[in-house]
């Protein structure tokens, strides 16, 4: 698996990093998914090269790290293992509440350490802005745990220009970690060029639209989970997408590739891209999405999927 420099951190992590929502994932997010089953994928990918592990407290409400930590027991030395702070358990049925708080900074990552089963965290991340507390508290905290060796490098999730430019004004950014996909390509207009200005490494997140852009489904399928709340997955958008999907499975033909490696290449092929996440439940899901990187989509082909695109507005 190809390497590559995590902006100007001194980390480099593999083209194609794993991504671990699903294996905290409740019936009512990503459906039925079995603990022994996650760690086999997890162990799998390391096996396999990919050296970037994601996760995040909130995802199961620390089950995911709890499953991360248990499936790198005698591997941990081999990957880059990211994760985040800044979202809160709920209580019964309220939403994750946001708070990069500098006290509950500290005690966020003091958990995560514990669940991880690690005593560094390689790349930690802010989850969401929290536009309650002032970014100079967080970055207090934050570069205070760089200071105790509890964390190789601090990253965002989710940030804009303005709040990437507010948090360096005290500290070091390593790394953002934005939704990008051939369907939502916002990133591409201003976080990447922002990125490679900077020297701030990008991990794309979500390069699959949530599974659409494997192709795997069809005007008949029906959706239960996020899928089912997601604008992408209803009505015409969702027929447009999949006319769109139809356009494409030629390009991946042509590679002898899927569209969902075709979905993860383009991702990786976008300038100031590092790497893309790309969740998986199972070994044969993996194998699949490790697929996307170690070939290249030719500039004529590049141009003529944007051309597309273009016509499949978000």
């Amino acid at each position: 698996m190809e390497q590559r420099p995590l902006g100007n951190s001194g980390i480099s992590v593999s083209a194609i990093g794993l991504g671990t929502w699903a294996h905290g994932a409740t019936r009512e997010t990503w459906g039925h998914v079995d603990d022994n089953e996650s760690i086999a994928t997890i162990q799998a990918a390391v096996d396999a090269g990919v050296t970037l592990i994601d996760t995040a407290p909130i995802y199961g409400l620390g089950h995911s790290e709890t499953i991360v930590g248990r499936a790198l027991t005698g591997r941990r030395e081999r990957v880059v293992l990211a994760t985040k702070c800044g979202l809160l358990f709920p209580q019964g049925n309220e939403l994750p509440r946001r708070c990069l708080r500098g006290a509950s900074v500290l005690e966020q990552c003091d958990a995560s350490l514990r669940r991880l089963r690690t005593d560094v965290i390689d790349l930690y991340q802010m989850h969401w802005p929290d536009p309650q507390t002032p970014i100079l508290e967080t970055m207090e905290a934050l570069m205070t745990l760089r200071e105790q060796g509890k964390v190789r490098a601090i990253g965002v999730s989710n940030f804009s220009c303005e709040q990437i430019a507010a948090a360096r004004e005290y500290g070091p950014i390593a790394a953002l970690q934005p939704p990008l996909s051939m369907l939502h390509r916002r990133a591409v207009e201003d976080l990447l060029p922002f990125c490679v200005e900077h020297r701030i490494g990008v991990i794309a997140y979500s390069p699959l639209a949530k599974g659409l852009l494997t192709g795997k489904f069809d005007a008949t399928t029906t959706f239960d989970g996020i899928r089912a709340r997601d604008p992408d997955y209803l009505g015409e958008r969702f027929q447009r997408h999949l006319r769109t999907l139809d356009r494409l499975r030629p390009i991946a033909e042509r590679y002898h590739r899927t569209l969902g490696q075709l979905a993860i290449q383009w991702c990786l092929a976008q300038p100031g891209v590092t790497a893309a996440i790309v969740g998986a439940k199972r070994v044969s899901q993996l194998e699949e999405n490790t697929g996307g990187a170690g070939w290249t989509i030719t500039e004529e082909d590049l141009a003529l999927i944007g051309r597309i695109l273009d016509e499949d507005p978000p």
